[in-house]
C-alpha cells in the first residue's frame, strides 16, 4: 500500500511541476534603457546600458533591411549574439524607429527585446527604451 501511495505522490509531483515550470521559465519583462552613439550609418557603440549582458563598448552594426525603413542590427557580445528587425516607418513623433529582437544565440539564447528608437540630435546620443525578457514568445 505505502508504494502506491508513493506512486501517487511521485505521479502528482510530476503533474504539478508540468504545469508550473513553463510559467516560471518565461520571465517577466524587464525594463530595458541602452544609450548609443553612431561613427556611421551601419556601426554603434553602446555607451550606456543597463542590461549587463550587453556592456558599454558593445558595437552594434545595422545592415539594410528587406524594405524600405527596415535595418537589421547585429549585436555581438561575449559568449552569444543577437540579431532584430527596426522598422524606421513610425508617424511623426518622438519615436523614430521600434526595434524587436526574437532571439539569439550563446548567452542570449530566448533573449527577446522591444525597444522604441529615440535621439538627442544636439548630442548624437541614439536611445533604447522597451523591454526585454528571456523565454518562449514574442
Amino acid at each position: 500500500m505505502r508504494s502506491v501511495r508513493r506512486l501517487l505522490v511521485v505521479a502528482a509531483t510530476v503533474v504539478a511541476l508540468t504545469i508550473l515550470v513553463p510559467g516560471a521559465s518565461a520571465a517577466s519583462p524587464k525594463a530595458f534603457h541602452l544609450e548609443k552613439t553612431c561613427s556611421t550609418d551601419v556601426l554603434c557603440t553602446v555607451q550606456v546600458s543597463d542590461f549587463k549582458a550587453i556592456p558599454p563598448l558593445t558595437d552594434i552594426t545595422y545592415v539594410p533591411g528587406a524594405s524600405a525603413g527596415l535595418m537589421n542590427p547585429t549585436i555581438v557580445v561575449r559568449n552569444g549574439s543577437t540579431t532584430g528587425v527596426c522598422d524606421w516607418n513610425q508617424p511623426a513623433g518622438p519615436v523614430l524607429a521600434i526595434c524587436r529582437f526574437g532571439t539569439g544565440t550563446g548567452r542570449l539564447t530566448q533573449f527577446h527585446l522591444v525597444v522604441n528608437v529615440t535621439t538627442n540630435p544636439t548630442t548624437g546620443v541614439w536611445y533604447w527604451d522597451g523591454t526585454y525578457w528571456f523565454g518562449g514568445g514574442n
